[in-house]
């Protein structure tokens, strides 16, 4: 997931459009609407300073008290086609405001969707740090494109457009020919700038990600670099990180400086151009002091903002860049969706394996697996660390597919059903669940499709032993009691009974448990699986605890892995 994601800046704009459709469906009613108020703004900034040269032309000319009228309706005119011309501009600014939200919540909604659907192996193989990276820039890239190509490209050109109407009919079609040749010079010039800017933003961007996957690699070993006294080499290698990105960023920022610089040279000798020529024009008589003015206006007016375009085509390429970077995860490929056509036989086993190879990274099984798991029974997984326990345990769910063999859920191939068809009938306990911050409640009732009255929340309480959970004894507010950021007011055991008790919660027949109980007490461990026993039809459970097999009717012996794979093996 680290190649970067390049075709043409067309076809990411239209991918990205499809996408901000299925979202954002208004999405072209509000661009046309915000659009039209920007050629209205375009109009009325366009007009300010004609009604400027009418109303000093008024004012040099000897017209008597006649004209005396004319010159407070134009300077009227002028005062409110300024006032309303700002006004408007923030209008535009509150508009496209929303429109770019909606933006960045459809592209967000839709990453964010897709990586929750991915198959567990394409979610196991992400780098945390580079996936928010690139989650966080893409989200706001799409909303900037168009505020880059829309709301500050069109206008300038919508404004010269009148402009160059009001200078043919003002001055002459040669003067407002090239002027406006002038600034399409211009253009091309900061078009130019921008254009060579992408490589330098590849690489600021790359600098951006190896901070993030850094940050976010040793925020999840927080306790395995203060154990290992690592905490000097760590500050050592954030300081090799820093010094990089320091290099980079300043680099970038002074390429982009002294391309800037010309842009800003070339803009100076447009508008010193103009102006010397309009003042030896007005010498020579030959313009009047209003149309000094007037153009001299103009000139600031249109040239002025060719910094600020310079900047939004440099943050053009560099938003096409990151739109990329987060649109490559839509070609990911999703999980298969539920079968609603699929019947169960729930006469037949729970799970038939026959002669079943698991496969975990680069290596399987040394022997076929065969067994079947029958409803009413617990089964005891166990084996060597690294023999394939819990690869096993996801194999049988879905989320990882078999090297070879069969695997059979209630009579129908795994092959043919979704990991969402088998969880709908089973129920997991993960070896280190993840407790979310929140309430004991809502960790409970995690993603539960339905209310649960506080009675039977707090007899599961009692049931798990968790009346003083975080050491407190908290009575019937224990439900309400914080668990801390990810759990951290909990203790280990307290932790994986929420997350026996989420299960619980769940009423299916079938429950699997990867070491469920492995930091409890033998006490809790045993009352706890005696409890499970006599509520659960069918358990699979992987322990190292004696304690715990020794209630199993029955065990499954997974052999230990040996690797490499062949390339023939891995079918």
């Amino acid at each position: 997931m680290k190649d970067t994601y390049s075709p043409s800046y067309l076809a990411t704009y239209r991918r990205g459009l499809e996408l901000i459709r299925t979202r954002y469906p208004r999405f072209f009613i509000h661009l046309i609407l915000v659009l039209l108020l920007m050629i209205s703004i375009a109009a009325v900034g366009a007009s300010v300073p004609y009604l400027l040269r009418q109303t000093t032309n008024l004012l040099v000319e000897d017209s008597g008290e006649a004209a005396v009228g004319m010159i407070y309706v134009f300077a009227t005119a002028y005062a409110v086609g300024w006032t309303l011309s700002n006004m408007m501009e923030w209008g535009k600014n509150l508009a496209s405001a929303y429109v770019m939200a909606r933006c960045d919540a459809a592209v967000y909604s839709s990453i964010v969707r897709r990586l929750l659907r991915l198959p567990y192996q394409a979610q196991h193989q992400l780098d945390t740090g580079v996936v928010m990276a690139d989650v966080n820039r893409a989200m706001s890239s799409f909303g900037l494109i168009n505020h880059a190509l829309f709301w500050t490209i069109t206008p300038v050109v919508i404004q010269l457009c009148f402009v160059f109407g009001i200078l043919w009919q003002v001055i002459n079609l040669t003067f407002a020919a090239a002027f406006i040749l002038a600034i399409v010079v211009l253009f091309t010039l900061t078009y130019r700038i921008a254009d060579t800017t992408t490589r330098i933003h590849k690489r600021f961007y790359q600098t951006h990600t190896q901070l993030s996957e850094f940050l976010a690699e040793r925020l999840r070993a927080l306790y395995d670099i203060k154990i290992n006294l690592a905490v000097g080499h760590e500050e050592r290698k954030l300081d090799q990180y820093l010094s990089t990105y320091v290099h980079t960023v300043y680099g970038t920022h002074a390429k982009l400086s002294g391309l800037m610089g010309g842009q800003v040279l070339a803009v100076g000798a447009v508008l010193g151009g103009f102006t010397l020529y309009t003042v030896s024009e007005t010498l020579r008589q030959r313009y009047q002091v209003g149309d000094f003015i007037m153009i001299t206006t103009y000139v600031v007016q249109l040239t002025s903002p060719f910094v600020m375009i310079a900047a939004a085509l440099i943050d053009l390429k560099k938003n096409y860049v990151a739109l990329g970077d987060g649109l490559r995860y839509l070609d990911l490929p999703t999980d298969p969706q539920a079968g609603a056509d699929i019947t169960l036989d729930h006469q037949q086993p729970v799970f038939t394996l026959r002669e079943v190879t698991l496969r975990a990274d680069d290596a399987t099984s040394a022997m076929p697996l065969s067994v079947e798991i029958q409803s009413g029974k617990m089964y005891g997984v166990r084996g060597p660390s690294g023999s394939g326990k819990s690869t096993l345990l996801r194999t049988l769910l879905g989320l990882e597919p078999q090297a070879a063999g069969e695997i059979l859920f209630h009579g129908i191939s795994v092959r043919h059903l979704s990991p969402e068809d088998i969880l709908s009938e089973v129920s997991v306990v993960p070896q280190a669940p993840l407790i979310f911050s929140g309430s004991v409640r809502e960790n409970l009732l995690y993603a539960h499709p339905q209310p649960v009255p506080d009675l039977e929340l707090l007899a599961l309480i009692k049931l798990l032993d968790l009346e003083r959970i975080g050491g407190e004894t908290s009575g019937e507010g224990v439900l309400d009691r914080d668990v801390g950021v990810q759990g951290r007011n909990l203790s280990g055991g307290e932790q994986q009974r929420i997350a026996i008790g989420r299960a619980l919660l769940r009423g299916t027949r079938t429950m699997i448990l990867d070491e469920p109980t492995a930091a409890l007490d033998s006490a809790r461990e045993i009352k706890l699986m005696q409890a499970l026993r006599s509520r659960v039809g069918t358990l699979v459970v992987v322990s190292h605890r004696e304690q715990v097999l020794v209630l199993a009717d029955e065990f499954i012996d997974v052999e230990s892995y040996k690797a490499p794979i062949l390339a023939e093996q891995g079918n």
